[in-house]
């Protein structure tokens, strides 16, 4: 097993590739620590979990309240003693309109949600990380990140920020053997894209919403279990010879990788 005797934190692993990934992290032998704000959705996956044998612990917490990410954090100590993984998964599409329209509380919390979170859980983790000389941290960013597509512009631009957040961390962890990695899975078949189409035509503009409509009715839409693989990878020994890469798994298959078992070239 890839990932035994290792302790990660998935944010945002109360459905989706956060459960997925905690999933797919637990069968390759990672203690998994899963947190969500909703109480139901974060017990489904701790209950999933414990009854493949898999160890976890949940937590209801939001991301972007520091004392969450405080108590997350004393307590993943207290229960297994280190972390190893931090995948910052978790995140909020924002307001789905022009720039013009954007009002400060909403610009705010987008950036909460989806930057300052990840920065925040990344300085907790950082110091253990570098004492035992070893870690892996996953920021999952968007192939909108260098897209130019309203309405999508504040969850672009929290992207984009979150992107070279990842290149520039990378670079300052390199010399303690710590690899930081930025995972883009593509438009998965998630509650976030149903909530995306539901904004119909009069908000997200005609092409943009046949577009996105389209994709799901030619099954386009990738299952989060399929990106959870790519997840595994990058936590894994698999992918030490690297750090401060940003892609699909399409990307670290035209690296040479062979994510999951398949050839996704």
């Amino acid at each position: 097993m890839k990932l035994k005797g290792k302790v990660t934190i998935i944010t945002g692993s109360g459905r989706g590739l956060g459960r997925a990934a905690a999933l797919a992290m637990a069968e390759e032998g990672a203690r998994v620590v899963v947190l969500s704000r909703t109480e139901k959705e974060i017990l489904e996956t701790d209950a999933l979990l414990k009854a493949r044998g898999y160890e976890s612990l949940p937590f209801v917490a939001d991301i972007t309240q520091q004392k969450d990410i405080k108590r997350v954090i004393l307590e993943t100590l207290s229960s297994f003693g280190r972390v190893d993984i931090l995948m910052n998964n978790a995140a909020s599409i924002g307001p789905i309109c022009r720039f013009s329209e954007v009002d400060d509380a909403d610009w705010c919390q987008t950036m909460e949600a989806n930057l300052f979170a990840a920065f925040r859980f990344c300085r907790a983790v950082i110091p253990g990380m570098i004492h035992q000389q070893s870690g892996k941290i996953i920021n999952v960013t968007s192939g909108l990140a260098s897209m130019v597509l309203p309405p999508f512009g504040t969850y672009s631009v929290s992207k984009a920020a979150l992107d070279h957040f990842t290149r520039i961390l990378a670079e300052e962890l390199r010399k303690y053997n710590i690899q930081v990695f930025g995972l883009d899975p593509g438009i998965m078949d998630t509650r976030m894209q149903e909530q995306i189409r539901d904004k119909g035509p009069e908000i997200l503009g005609c092409e943009i919403y046949d577009e996105f409509v389209s994709l799901k009715k030619k099954g386009y839409l990738s299952p989060p279990e399929r990106e959870a693989e790519l997840a595994v990878f990058l936590s894994s020994p698999d992918s030490d010879i690297m750090t401060g890469e940003i892609g699909t798994i399409g990307h670290f298959a035209k690296l040479g990788f062979i994510i999951g078992g398949r050839d996704f070239h």
